[in-house]
């Protein structure tokens, strides 16, 4: 078989294969022209002007552009078998694409170009958009929106190149000994450690007192023996109430779940309260 013929003449009858692959740059508009796309649509799809199929001055509001699609590395996965990566494609970005068949071949987004420290955030058909959209909210984990060989740091951390870095200027962490009441001149071998940085188990048996905090496992024991509970507590109801509102402040349970349990709690029903809260995990089958 001739090798050079191997790819290219089948796909001749394609509409990829009737011209030369074309790569092409383009910019991500605005996330807002895509909103149902990026909230509630299928597939990875972006719209994207062109360069040199859209221009700076063009009539063509961001609305009406194609969507492009992006293609996927091997390492990303398909999502058969729950493997899966999701793209990482914001507002603003330069990407990379190709597309066969020529002007009017399907296109495909197949990498995006990282953004440097000297990228300047700012508005126009091909600008660089900010990346926080929607619920991303900025704060000041990094230092900025870009991603080069450095990269961005983080807030009131220096770090140390890897050959300079060794014991001598490590951080003397000898100091927090002391909160675990340690001497640190203290000679010898620490040999109960485990013991005093292993966090306390609380009994779910253990009675629950308003104002306290209270564990899952607390509040399950709660619902779950109302009877033997009526015997310590007058009111059990008021009692329950209170370690669901407990839960609320510690961000155990959502409101809205916590409230409809407090209403089973007031028709004396505890099952619903408790399938309600801590509902059984779905069944699986092979």
């Amino acid at each position: 078989m001739n090798n050079s013929n191997r790819f290219s003449q089948p796909n001749k009858k394609s509409k990829l294969g009737q011209s030369d692959v074309q790569f092409f740059i383009g910019k991500v508009v605005g996330f807002h022209s895509m909103e149902e796309q990026i909230e509630r649509g299928s597939g990875w799809y972006y719209k994207v002007r062109i360069l040199g199929d859209h221009g700076i001055k063009d009539d063509i509001p961001d609305e009406q552009l194609d969507y492009v699609q992006s293609l996927l590395p091997t390492t990303a996965g398909s999502g058969a078998a729950f493997k899966l990566r999701s793209v990482r494609i914001s507002q603003g970005d330069m990407v990379l694409g190709l597309r066969g068949g020529g002007q009017g071949g399907k296109p495909f987004i197949i990498a995006v170009f990282p953004r440097t420290r000297n990228t300047k955030i700012n508005d126009g058909k091909f600008g660089t958009l900010s990346g926080f959209y929607g619920s991303l909210v900025k704060n000041e984990t990094l230092t900025g929106e870009f991603n080069d060989q450095i990269g961005p740091g983080t807030p009131d951390v220096t770090p140390l190149p890897p050959e300079t870095y060794n014991k001598s200027n490590k951080d003397d962490s000898s100091e927090k000994l002391s909160q675990f009441g340690y001497d640190r001149n203290q000679d010898g071998v620490i040999d109960d450690a485990e013991k005093k940085l292993k966090p306390p188990i609380t009994a779910v048996d253990k009675r629950f007192d308003k104002g306290e905090s209270i564990t899952t496992g607390q509040l399950k024991h709660i619902l779950l023996f109302p009877d033997r509970g009526k015997d310590e507590v007058k009111n059990y109801q008021i009692y329950a109430k209170d370690a669901i509102e407990q839960a609320i402040v510690q961000n155990l349970l959502p409101k809205d779940i916590a409230n409809k349990m407090i209403n089973s709690i007031q028709r004396n029903d505890y099952q619903s309260a408790l399938l309600i809260g801590f509902p059984p995990p779905t069944p699986t089958t092979e």
